[in-house]
């Protein structure tokens, strides 16, 4: 058992952050020699109270008094685990990116092919005016990009966020869903359809889950609380939640199952497990489970639960805070169990896979701190802190390759690298310098990465960003054998995403 996180580590952690975090302001321009590895909630600050109740948990590991666990072992217990069959890409998909001045673009993986969804970002510090787009979302079935734009005036004492739908093409039609002045939107979350958003509100004093169509209209509140998480059902007719946090006794604090027919919430249950450390609940690829951790007997177990919420069996004991995934096919469950240093940044941690079908588990990396599946699900892209990296450069024009990063001086960094999930087997992709607009996903990834993927639909490719004297965006190209990769700039921007298809 554990009994600390590593003070070093920790303490290297608040340095660096100290020593990278750049201003909180969200209108601060993102291209600048700076990296900043501090992620933000929202993208902008919010005040004291609410910083309290969303705060995360403590570096250190909670004490127990035995090994044993509520719920059978799923190693043991060997639930009934039906792996899906994955259809194969019909298509490479598309790249949407933030392009330096807040515009939202799309593009071919070549970057030959650029569509502006939007042109009309700005930033006028003299007129004390702005306009940015950010967190751009591509809907289930690639056809849509939702985003949220912030706005500010002379004569606007606030920030207004609004959310936006366009389709993933040449001059779409862009359609505002929902504006305000008195919240944050830092999440938005397509139905599996593509026929609804979900997004996160933020006020001083609470957090919602509201629900609007992809045409528009009525905006429903299907829950409140904060913190705020949720994850829809494969079918698209409800969601599980996570509100308020972990629980010790009943209260505010709850994971819920939520069936609705459209933007109609139907009927709410409270799952009677209280919630433990951790944040988004899953269902399943297939529906027929939920993953989260559940508080028992003095402490945190992630449990295989079914589709009503009643666990079956426990994955692992949680000592810090879980971070988890299905892989795409169902089979597998990838876990992270760390916790964030004060200044937000996940600590290293073992990245360890859990095949549900065999039981067996498998340490994959050492000292991860954020990871996404592969669409086929044999791979995973790792991200960890590199102390002594050498930034791989991007270089300037379009259609750079790079087979290998030139040599730099030593700096901290942001390591990619594709980890194999049945050999653990690692290739490095880039040591990256990270822009705000993408830390903002880092503390939080395992909400995010239920909507957005750097990976390509054939799992051959990654997308990303990185910020030194430019912003730039590249291409990670894996070789045939799988055992290095080659990178190809593609644009200018700060961070980017692959379409599902």
């Amino acid at each position: 058992m554990r009994t600390q996180v590593r003070p070093l580590v920790i303490l290297t952690c608040a340095v660096l952050a100290a020593i990278l975090t750049g201003c909180a302001n969200p209108f601060a321009r993102d291209v600048t020699p700076q990296p900043v590895l501090l992620p933000t909630r929202t993208p902008a600050p919010q005040p004291a109270a609410t910083q309290t109740q969303i705060a995360a948990p403590t570096p250190t590991a909670r004490s127990r008094a035995s090994t044993a666990t509520r719920y059978p072992a799923c190693a043991t217990a060997r639930p009934d685990i039906q792996p899906m069959r994955l259809a194969r890409p019909d298509s490479e998909g598309q790249i949407v990116f933030i392009a330096p001045d807040g515009n939202i673009v799309l593009t071919d993986p070549s970057g030959r092919q650029r569509v502006p969804i939007t042109n009309d970002a700005f930033i006028n510090e003299q007129e004390e005016a702005a306009r940015i787009y950010r967190f751009p979302t591509f809907s289930t079935d690639g056809r849509f990009v939702a985003f949220v734009s912030l706005s500010t005036s002379k004569d606007v004492n606030a920030i207004t966020s609004s959310v936006h739908v366009a389709p993933a093409v040449a001059n779409p039609t862009i359609s505002t869903l929902y504006s305000t002045s008195e919240s944050n939107i830092p999440y938005l979350d397509w139905s599996p359809d593509s026929r609804l958003i979900a997004f996160l509100t933020i006020s001083p004093t609470i957090g919602a889950i509201r629900v609007v169509a992809r045409e528009g209209g009525e905006v429903s509140t299907f829950d409140t609380g904060i913190p705020t998480y949720w994850h829809w059902r494969p079918n698209s007719a409800g969601m599980v939640t996570h509100l308020g946090g972990r629980a010790t006794t009943k209260g505010k604090a709850n994971v819920s199952i939520i069936e609705s027919s459209g933007i109609v919430k139907d009927k709410q249950t409270v799952i009677e497990e209280l919630p433990g450390a951790f944040q988004s609940p899953q269902w399943s690829p297939d529906g027929r489970y939920v993953l989260l951790v559940a508080y028992t007997d003095e402490q945190d177990e992630l449990v295989l639960a079914d589709a009503v919420g009643k666990p079956i069996c426990t994955i692992q004991i949680v000592e810090y805070n879980a971070y988890f995934a299905w892989s795409p096919d169902g089979r597998s469950v990838a876990v992270l169990d760390t916790a964030p240093s004060p200044q937000g940044i996940l600590l290293p941690e073992k990245l360890v896979v859990y095949d549900l079908v065999d039981g067996t588990n498998r340490v994959v990396h050492d000292e991860a701190s954020m990871f996404f599946w592969s669409p086929d699900g044999r791979k995973l892209a790792a991200y960890s802190i590199a102390f002594d990296a050498r930034p791989t450069p991007l270089g300037s024009g379009g259609g750079d390759r790079l087979s290998a990063p030139a040599a730099q001086r030593q700096t901290a960094a942001l390591r990619i690298e594709i980890v194999d999930a049945a050999s653990s087997r690692r290739v490095k992709v880039a040591d990256t310098s990270p822009s705000r607009a993408f830390t903002q996903y880092f503390p939080y990834f395992d909400q995010y990465s239920r909507v957005i993927t750097p990976w390509s639909p054939d799992s051959r490719r990654l997308v990303f960003a990185s910020v030194s004297d430019t912003a730039n965006v590249a291409v990670a190209t894996l070789s045939p054998a799988e055992d290095d990769v080659s990178i190809r700039r593609i644009a200018a921007g700060v961070a980017a995403f692959w379409s599902p298809r």
